[in-house]
């Protein structure tokens, strides 16, 4: 049998913020989204069972539409998936485009025990890391996609988003041919040599220099004039951090709730 007992425990709910490339009224509102749900979800209850103290945990779920990465007015994308989209946006577009094989991976948002109290978490604890796609059958090349998500407290987002390409028997499109026709979709990229495009972006705008803020990579694996294989990378990195920092916050303030729990129970020892 289980009973409860209180324990009041202060949480700090600052939350860092979004990615800076949005806009400061949709960054105001998305923090005052997950500075809501972080709010809510750390009112856990203590409870302790006959053999077992355990905690009451649940793991926000923060619910924000699919916000496309486009560095100043230009699509930044592969195939329609880019940075910023939820897991269900980013599987319906690649889908329709007979995209198959779903194979995702998967982690936890908190671990099954902390300090000797057992945490029983409800909500999303378990979400898709990453996710694999297989491109469709394609009798001149083969190609996968695999996009990694933030965890749910940001809303599911993608912030990671790469594009592999194997042309079969090496013969692809020339090299100028699709090096002319990433140019035009994505601007002059901010590093160059030949094989390898570089674009780096800062508050939504192109930089020079790495910024650790967004970023892409293109890289072409050529024989002689024609391109054997294509690797397309994109990746948040501001946005990824800015994720990790609330995973970790809000781990350490149930690590710290269940410390509360064992230490409300301590039996005094025998003097």
């Amino acid at each position: 049998m289980r009973r409860s007992a209180a324990l009041p425990f202060a949480v700090d709910e600052s939350i860092p913020g979004p990615s800076p490339a949005r806009s400061p009224k949709t960054t105001a509102n998305r923090s005052r989204i997950l500075s809501l749900a972080f709010a809510l979800v750390v009112s856990v209850t203590p409870a302790i069972a006959q053999e077992k103290l355990s905690l009451d945990v649940a793991v926000p779920v923060v619910n924000l539409p699919s916000q496309l990465f486009r560095p100043n007015g230009r699509d930044a994308d592969f195939l329609g998936v880019g940075l910023g989209q939820t897991v269900d946006d980013a599987r319906k577009i690649l889908t329709d485009q007979n995209f198959s094989n779903e194979s995702p991976s998967g982690r936890f948002v908190l671990e099954e025990e902390y300090s000797s109290v057992e945490i029983v978490a409800s909500g999303p604890n378990r979400y898709p890391t990453n996710i694999v796609w297989s491109g469709p059958l394609d009798p001149a090349a083969d190609q996968n996609i695999r996009v990694e998500f933030s965890s749910p407290l940001s809303g599911q987002h993608s912030t990671d988003v790469r594009r592999f390409v194997t042309y079969k028997g090496g013969m692809g499109p020339l090299v100028e041919t699709l090096r002319a026709a990433i140019i035009q979709k994505y601007g002059p990229p901010s590093r160059d040599n030949k094989s390898k495009m570089e674009w780096y972006w800062s508050n939504g705008q192109p930089v020079e220099k790495y910024a650790r803020d967004h970023q892409m990579l293109i890289g072409i694996d050529a024989d002689g004039d024609h391109v054997k294989a294509v690797t397309y990378v994109l990746i948040d990195e501001a946005g990824a951090r800015a994720d990790d920092d609330r995973r970790a916050q809000f781990e350490k303030s149930v690590e710290d709730a269940a410390k509360k729990v064992r230490d409300a129970h301590a039996a005094a020892p025998k003097l």
